[in-house]
């Protein structure tokens, strides 16, 4: 009966992968899985709220976590990401983002090569029986998002508001659109270049990630406050027939 329960228990956990164990120094506590599911210099991608984790094992013994997300344009980090070095040489793995080219250690996520000044994101992570526990900011929950009205349309330009913003989903992901002065739109990505959290409002002067206190700029997407170094990426938009679209 007692191996019964631990197996139960053991796939109780499983189950419930990314699950909040509780507060850490600076954020919250997850579980991602057993490290065992990873093979040695191999990785995997796990998601936690608007953050996605990439884990990479170094060693049967050593886990690395980063912010699964490129620094330089915020592309997605998928496991096909990591491969090695050369063919010849398949112990050095390498991280290379897919749209920049911008290439990192896989094992410290320090940057090699590339347009990005940045590291990958690295998070603190152990093993506590068996299980993989990654620490990662604790971030509010981002207010829902308004459906678009069209395939193409983002959102009714009556609805953002003027020295405000309104975040919106769309082919290129989650943006923040802005109004800073009447009848000036912009649209920038909503994903922060810090940690990869969503950021939280905007005002006439910035768009604020509350994650980290990182700040924006609403003209141009530039750092105003960090600790994000990089500047959120903009999108152009157009406003035709009371409607914002993608340019």
């Amino acid at each position: 009966m007692g191996i019964r329960r631990r197996h139960l228990l053991g796939g109780s956990l499983a189950v419930a992968g990314l699950l909040a164990v509780g507060p850490a120094a600076f954020g919250r506590e997850l579980t991602l899985g057993r490290g065992t599911d990873i093979a040695v210099r191999s990785a995997k991608v796990f998601t936690a709220g608007s953050t996605r984790i990439m884990v990479y094992r170094r060693t049967a013994a050593k886990f690395s976590a980063f912010v699964a997300t490129c620094p330089f344009d915020q592309t997605p980090l998928k496991r096909a990401h990591v491969r090695p070095r050369k063919i010849t040489n398949l112990k050095r793995r390498r991280i290379t983002c897919p749209n920049d080219k911008s290439v990192f250690k896989a094992g410290n996520g320090k940057r090699i090569s590339g347009p990005t000044t940045q590291a990958l994101e690295r998070l603190p992570i152990k093993v506590v029986n068996g299980f993989l526990v990654a620490t990662v900011a604790a971030s509010a929950s981002p207010a829902p998002s308004p459906p678009p009205t069209s395939s193409d349309q983002l959102i009714e330009s009556s609805k953002v508001p003027v020295g405000g913003g309104v975040k919106v989903r769309s082919s290129v992901g989650m943006l923040m659109i802005v109004q800073p002065t009447a009848g000036n739109f912009a649209a920038f990505s909503a994903i922060c270049t810090h940690a990869g959290c969503t950021v939280s409002r905007a005002t006439a002067q910035a768009i604020v990630c509350t994650c980290h206190g990182s700040e924006f700029s609403t003209g141009n997407g530039a750092v105003l406050k960090g600790p994000a170094s990089s500047p959120l990426r903009r999108y152009g938009i157009v406003e035709r027939s009371g409607g914002l679209f993608l340019s």
